[in-house]
Formats: C-alpha cells, sequence, structure tokens
C-alpha cells in the first residue's frame, strides 16, 4: 500500500473538518496546499525546494465561504505572471471558487491539468495566491495586463505562457518588481518558513483578503563529461544503449 497516497486525503479531511467545526465561531479562513507532480505521485511543495524545469505543479484551496482566488508568479527571468483565473484556460473553475475544496487549474475532458515550472530561472520563482469575499480590484486590472497560461494555443491543449490579446505595454515584465503593492506584501508572506501550505495569512491593509506564498529554485542539471557528450552525439541511434 502506498502509504502517501493516503496521507494527502486524511489530511484534506482533518483540514475541512477543522474549519467546518469552528466555522461558526471564527471568520472562515482558506488555506492552500502548492501540489508538485502528476497522476498518483504528489508531493506537498516546500520554500526554496529545488525542482526541475517543466515540474507539474497545482493549487489545492480550501475555505467554508465561497472566495475569489488569484494565483500569480514572479521571477526576475519571467517577470510577473497571471496563473488564475486565465480566461483562456479551458476546463478552469470561474471565480468565485465555492465553497468546498478546489485544486486549480482544473481539468479539461477528464484530465488533470497542471502549470508547470519554467526553466532558466536562475534565482527564485514566488507563486503567489490571493483570497478575498470580493472581488480585488487591483488585482483584476492587474490580469488583463500581464502574461498568463493558456491551453488555447495549441490543439493538444498543452499548458503554455502566451500574451494576452490587444496588449502592447504588458506590466510585470522581465527585471521589474511585482506591480501590485498587495502580490508585494504577499511575496513576504511565511519567507522564513519551511512549509508554505495550510492556512492563509490575513493582509495587515485590506479586511477580508488572506496571502500565502512558496518560494522555489530551478534544479541545475549535472553537466556531461565533454568526451561522453561527444560520443554519445557521434554513436548512431541504433546503437545507443
Amino acid at each position: 500500500m502506498n502509504v502517501r497516497l493516503l496521507v494527502y486525503p486524511v489530511a484534506a479531511a482533518l483540514l475541512a473538518a477543522a474549519l467546518w467545526k469552528f466555522g461558526s465561531s471564527t471568520p472562515a479562513v482558506p488555506a492552500c496546499t502548492w501540489r508538485i507532480g502528476a497522476g498518483t505521485y504528489i508531493t506537498h511543495g516546500r520554500n526554496f525546494d529545488a525542482l526541475p524545469a517543466e515540474t507539474p505543479m497545482r493549487l489545492s484551496f480550501t475555505c467554508t465561504e465561497p472566495r475569489y482566488v488569484y494565483v500569480f508568479s514572479h521571477s526576475d527571468e519571467d517577470g510577473t505572471l497571471l496563473l488564475f483565473p486565465s480566461p483562456l484556460v479551458t476546463g478552469a473553475p470561474v471565480n468565485p471558487l465555492p465553497a468546498g475544496n478546489s485544486v486549480l487549474p482544473g481539468t479539461h475532458e477528464g484530465r488533470e491539468l497542471a502549470w508547470t515550472t519554467r526553466s532558466g530561472v536562475l534565482a527564485a520563482t514566488t507563486f503567489l495566491a490571493v483570497a478575498s469575499r470580493d472581488k480585488v480590484t487591483e488585482l483584476e486590472e492587474l490580469a488583463a495586463m500581464v502574461r498568463l497560461w493558456s491551453n488555447s494555443v495549441f490543439p493538444d491543449r498543452s499548458m503554455q505562457v502566451t500574451k494576452p490579446t490587444g496588449i502592447d505595454d504588458l506590466l510585470g515584465k522581465a527585471r521589474s518588481r511585482l506591480p501590485s503593492e498587495l502580490l508585494q506584501r504577499a511575496a513576504k508572506v511565511g519567507i522564513d518558513e519551511p512549509d508554505p501550505n495550510g492556512p492563509m495569512a490575513p493582509d495587515p491593509v485590506l479586511d477580508g483578503v488572506w496571502l500565502a506564498s512558496w518560494k522555489v529554485r530551478e534544479q541545475k542539471s549535472e553537466p556531461k563529461d565533454p568526451q561522453r557528450a561527444l560520443q554519445e552525439k557521434l554513436t548512431p541511434p541504433g546503437e545507443k544503449k
């Protein structure tokens, strides 16, 4: 029996029970879990994980009340990207997310969708989640002005990053700071904590808004021995082992 596959459903059930038990006497605090992997092998993200490029990732979001949720990423090389809600992701749920549990970015024709970590990011990427009782005007406006994830570009519905149509002067370009004070505050949440999962932190400025972040690094592949690399390049395909 794969114990790992049992741990996550049990943990989710305990969290949901706790939120239900205390929901009547305390504010409905949303919680999120950053998931790494695909299929049956899924792990929880840890701050400053070293992940290979193109690693599948998702966000599990839970709350006892409907919430508007916004997910962005930011790095020096990539700038700021919109992950959710993206109008170009077919199969994604829509805001506000219903009470209970939702897994973003969603599903398409019965297949789980996933964002992926990006390649060529030398420092770190910060993934940012914001949950709110109401629409956040600041983020609604920003979402229309940054590059975003899409599964509408290629016929196979693969997830890609693209530009919003009709926008030439994009915000959140490479080598620029986060173009939102709210997201800047979110980036500071749990920066010294190893575990980025669990209840989200209340925003110190806006009432009814909660924040979470997760920082990852790109795992560098081991450089090949030059002689071996040349030998592999010159070996005919039929003779390669």
